[in-house]
């Protein structure tokens, strides 16, 4: 019969192997790997191999264009900090539609449901840069995620996480993409509101002649008035130029992008902190001579913690009549 010597040293580095594992250093994506469904909306997410209960100090930040074309390439970026000095860390990150594109320190993987999801692939960082692939299909597109901040000692517990949102302790706060209609370009990005959500302006469908269609605000706060600005200019509002930037009259990082020529208000739906949503629709008449006109979109909601304005403002949208 052989016999297997066993050391100190092989007994360390078993124990070490296992707890990389059950770390997922390499990783982890919703109903992957051991990992429960419900990793980036719910518990017990990284609870399961972390710290049991998510950690209010820990913050996860996702950057990137938030009003899209369809199929459009996004760069990304998802940060995860916490009021230590270590750098290991990882995430999960999964979209209701679309695609990722991997990028340094980063895998691919579809969720159990199917649903597109992206992880790092070593805990060697807080900071990722990656690619987010558009749908074809206009509409939006919702991301929830979760984020750990490893204090490095390659074990599986002690390890401080929290859900993306204002408060990491809540699961399922959602970063939002528009997906726009083909021919509806946005320019620029909200001012930071309510919480840090800057709203989010879109239309899924173009603006053509005898029809009516929605432009579709979100990111607001619940029950605020949200107005709908059309403008049939983006470089000049009477003798104000465009885009206008609002800081020096107390407005924050708001910048004023559309002419007002038109405004209809609408009362923000939902619950929440940031689920404020606010459709407008919009009318054209079946009059031929209008096709080529451009038109500019912008949305201002009534806001306090926006600035001294009490106002947000949304990026701005060009379509052109068809």
């Amino acid at each position: 019969m052989r016999q297997t010597r066993v050391t100190a040293a092989g007994i360390f580095a078993a124990l070490l192997s296992a707890s990389l594992l059950l770390g997922h250093n390499n990783g982890v994506v919703a109903g992957k790997n051991g990992m429960p469904s419900n990793l980036t909306t719910g518990f017990p997410s990284c609870g399961s191999c972390h710290t049991s209960s998510p950690n209010p100090l820990v913050t996860v930040t996702i950057d990137g264009a938030t009003s899209v074309a369809p199929g459009a390439s996004v760069a990304m970026r998802l940060g995860v900090s916490d009021p230590s000095t270590n750098t290991a860390g990882g995430f999960s990150l999964q979209a209701s539609s679309g695609g990722f594109v991997a990028g340094t320190n980063t895998r691919v993987e579809a969720t159990s449901s199917g649903a597109p999801a992206i992880t790092h692939s070593n805990a060697l960082s807080r900071s990722w840069s990656f690619s987010f692939t558009a749908p074809t299909t206009p509409g939006l597109v919702t991301m929830t995620a979760a984020g750990n901040a490893a204090n490095g000692d390659n074990r599986d517990r002690g390890d401080e996480w929290g859900f993306y949102g204002h408060a990491s302790t809540v699961p399922g706060a959602f970063y939002r993409v528009f997906v726009n209609a083909a021919g509806i370009a946005s320019t620029g990005d909200g001012c930071t509101g309510t919480d840090g959500y800057k709203p989010v302006l879109g239309m899924a469908k173009p603006a053509q002649i005898g029809t009516t269609w929605d432009s579709e605000a979100y990111n607001l706060q619940p029950g605020a008035a949200s107005i709908g600005i059309l403008g049939l200019s983006n470089t000049a509002f009477g003798a104000i130029p465009l885009p206008f930037a609002l800081r020096p009259i107390g407005g924050g990082d708001c910048i004023l992008r559309a002419s007002l020529d038109v405004l209809q208000v609408a009362i923000a739906s939902g619950r929440g902190s940031g689920n404020g949503v606010a459709k407008i629709a919009w009318l054209l008449p079946n009059d031929p001579s209008l096709r080529g006109i451009p038109l500019y979109f912008q949305q201002m909601t009534v806001d306090a913690g926006a600035n001294t304005w009490g106002f947000s403002f949304s990026n701005a949208l060009t379509a052109r009549i068809q």
